[in-house]
C-alpha cells in the first residue's frame, strides 16, 4: 500500500481557541491501524537521546495497558541529528525522537501517514528540545505527559479536551499545567472503541 496524506497534531504552548466540550468520543477522526486480530503488537522505534529513554519506556508501558494495542519498544534507534530531524518511521511502526526544532509553538508534534485505505502506516513523534532545555518545562511531569499525548495521537486518539483553564481530567490527552502523566481509563475505553472492529489486513509491521 502507498503511504497518503500526513496529518499531524501536538500539544501547543499557546491555546487561542475558547473552552472546549468534553466528548466521550475523543478518536482522531476514523483513523486507525489496521489488523486481523483483536490485540496487535506495535512497535515504537526510539531515536530519542539517553536523557528522555526513561519517558519513552514509561509511556510505551502504559499505552500497552490497552486490552487491543500493545506497544513494543525498539530501543536500538538512531540517534543522528539527522534522523532525530526527519523522524520518519519505518512501514509499519512508530519513530519517537528528540532535537532542538526551534521556537515554534510547539512541545511535541505527532503525525501520521496513511494507506490507500485510509489505515495508518506509520507514525512518529517529535519532542522539542527547545522547550525542554528550559527551566519550566524541563520537569519529569512534562516530559512524561507530552511523551505520553503524542504516542497517543499515534494510534489515532485526540485530545479529550485543550482548554488550560478546564479542571483536569487526569489524562495526559488533556491540555492541563500542571500536567499529567498518564493515560485514563477514558483514553483506554476510547481505544477499545476504535480498535473494535478487525480488517481485512494489517498495517503495521509484522503482521
Amino acid at each position: 500500500m502507498t503511504a497518503g496524506v500526513v496529518i499531524a497534531a501536538g500539544l501547543i504552548l499557546t491555546v487561542t481557541f475558547g473552552g472546549a466540550v468534553v466528548s466521550a468520543d475523543h478518536a482522531w477522526g476514523s483513523y486507525h491501524w489496521a489488523r486481523t486480530t483483536h490485540s496487535f503488537d506495535l512497535t515504537v522505534v526510539n531515536s530519542t537521546t539517553d536523557d528522555w529513554d526513561q519517558f519513552v519506556t514509561a509511556a510505551v508501558a502504559d499505552w500497552s495497558q490497552s486490552g487491543v494495542l500493545n506497544m513494543v519498544e525498539d530501543a536500538g534507534g538512531s540517534t543522528s541529528n539527522n534522523i532525530r530531524r526527519q523522524c520518519k518511521a519505518p512501514t509499519g511502526k512508530i519513530r519517537i525522537c528528540n532535537l532542538a526544532y526551534g521556537n515554534n509553538g510547539w512541545l511535541g508534534l505527532a503525525g501520521i501517514s496513511i494507506d490507500s485505505n485510509g489505515h495508518i502506516l506509520t507514525g512518529y513523534t517529535k519532542l522539542n528540545d527547545t522547550y525542554f532545555s528550559s527551566g519550566f518545562y524541563n520537569t519529569p511531569d512534562w516530559k512524561q505527559s507530552v511523551a505520553c499525548q503524542e504516542l497517543g495521537h499515534d494510534v489515532a486518539l485526540e485530545h479529550q479536551d485543550e482548554d488550560f483553564n478546564n479542571t483536569s481530567l487526569f489524562s495526559c490527552m488533556d491540555y492541563q499545567d500542571p500536567p499529567f502523566a498518564w493515560a485514563n481509563a477514558h483514553d483506554f475505553d476510547q481505544l477499545d472503541l476504535i480498535y473494535g472492529h478487525l480488517d481485512s489486513y494489517n498495517s503495521y509491521a509484522g503482521g
